[in-house]
């Protein structure tokens, strides 16, 4: 039940405000002047302060300076003005008041006003609750959720939280690998020490070494001073590895040789740099069918791979997106400014129904953009989704293989790669020709990262210009 608290000098107005609240499902509580009004709030804080702005022995001013905490912390404001003291009531708003009526006020308005914002100071705690989860342990599970899919996956964060093993966490984009590998971290004895971040495949191949082991001053022109790298800045706590897949196949023994050793030698120094580290791996890649390929390293895969946690797709759990939504809906409205109370069933039942090839970094994005559609209720017509993700490629549906074409191998396995090799040297074309040469457009078309595609271009030379 939410707590009003109602200061006014004069009594009929008092007690009739106060009745109205009470009627309402309020708990009020009243006060005849400032010095009382201060003394309850500091007391008992209420949720909403209604507040004459001229008052017998102190102004509203005089209150709203003295309660510039609560205001931070989201106590509600609304002030009462006589007519033609509107100039006061606006510098009110401008010391954190949340409203103002003039007299003499219609008493739904009132009650609206303090409804509208206190909904709005619920938001507000619900983000700051939202917040809290990723630094919480008790509550940081909540952020995934409460289907019965990622609760095993909670239950196995808890089992290996307090060890040393390098875990690889698998799955979707958007599936919450990070959040996990947070989780992770916060429940080990290692979460007061650094959590350092690292996507693999941000990284240009030619600095990935100066940005995981750091380098000594002069090692290369442009390095005027040491700078540590990725694995030093997280000494002592863990280092978070997101994509590893795109590690390129050249830097690989490098990394292999630094996690077996907990030992690197930065660029330009001739010693040896230790230092103590969990590792925390995700890939949207199946690392398995990349060593397969002869595009990642076996001995690394066995390596980084002691414990697997494999993180579900949102179209695994469906019965999470209501609660996921909640929570999205409390951030956008708090970051936008926004006061959106609730989903409509329609579109609850659209959220439920959708495939979400994005996963939860979808969902989020949806409902954020729904909350600046919408005004009070998001609707069915305020969730927009894109229309064209992976189109089917118009020209090459379908690729045969002889057996004529396998017999020109030594062997099946030969003949896999090269195949495969073909197969994907002739999506690569369509791909960038659907798109125009747009290569973003056309490496979101192949599935792939931007900086994949551009590999994979330099890979098989000028295709693009064969006819």
């Amino acid at each position: 039940m939410d707590s009003i608290l109602i200061v006014e000098d004069k009594r009929d107005t008092r007690e009739n405000i106060a009745e109205l609240f009470s009627i309402n499902g309020y708990k009020v509580r009243t006060a005849p002047d400032g010095k009382t009004a201060l003394r309850y709030i500091r007391t008992q804080p209420p949720d909403c302060v209604i507040l004459d702005i001229r008052l017998p022995d102190m102004t509203g001013h005089d209150i709203l300076k003295a309660l510039q905490e609560e205001i931070e912390k989201g106590m509600i404001i609304i002030i009462i003005t006589a007519y033609g003291e509107v100039s006061l009531a606006v510098s009110a708003m401008k010391m954190g008041a949340y409203d103002y009526l003039e007299k003499p006020f219609d008493n739904e308005v009132l009650l609206l006003a303090a409804k509208r914002g206190l909904d709005c100071q619920h938001i507000r705690k619900e983000l700051i609750n939202l917040r809290k989860m990723v630094t919480n342990d008790a509550d940081s599970e909540q952020i995934f959720g409460r289907s019965l899919e990622i609760k095993k996956v909670i239950k196995q964060i808890n089992s290996v939280a307090d060890t040393d093993m390098t875990i690889l966490i698998q799955g979707e984009t958007g599936t919450g690998k990070e959040v996990a590998a947070r989780l992770l971290h916060k429940k080990s004895k290692r979460c007061g020490q650094p959590f350092v971040a690292v996507d693999c495949g941000a990284i240009p191949e030619n600095l990935i070494e100066s940005e995981f082991f750091g380098y000594e001053k002069g090692a290369f022109t442009g390095a005027m001073q040491n700078r540590p790298g990725k694995f030093q800045l997280a000494n002592g706590g863990t280092l978070y590895l997101d994509e590893i897949g795109n590690l390129p196949l050249t830097q690989q023994r490098h990394f292999l040789r630094a996690i077996e050793n907990k030992s690197f030698r930065p660029l330009g120094s001739t010693k040896e740099c230790k230092v103590d580290i969990r590792l925390i791996i995700a890939s949207n890649s199946n690392l398995s069918q990349l060593v397969f390929e002869n595009k990642f390293r076996k001995d690394l895969f066995y390596r980084i791979s002691e414990y697997i946690i494999a993180m579900p797709s949102l179209s695994e759990r469906v019965e999470d997106i209501p609660h996921l939504s909640g929570l999205f809906l409390a951030e956008a409205n708090f970051e936008f400014n926004r006061q959106i109370t609730s989903i409509s069933e329609d579109a609850m039942a659209k959220l439920l129904s959708y495939n979400w090839p994005g996963n939860i970094r979808q969902l989020r994005n949806v409902i954020r953009k729904a909350a600046l559609l919408a005004t009070d209720t998001i609707r069915l017509s305020h969730l927009t989704f894109p229309t064209e993700i992976a189109p089917e490629f118009p020209g090459q549906r379908f690729f045969f293989v002889q057996k004529n074409d396998i017999e020109r191998y030594p062997n099946f396995r030969t003949a896999y790669a090269d195949l495969i090799q073909e197969f994907e040297k002739a999506l690569i074309k369509e791909a960038y020709q659907i798109a125009h040469g747009n290569i973003s457009k056309a490496a979101r078309i192949f599935g792939i990262d931007r900086r994949n595609f551009y590999h994979k271009l330099d890979k098989y030379g000028n295709i693009i210009t064969e006819q």
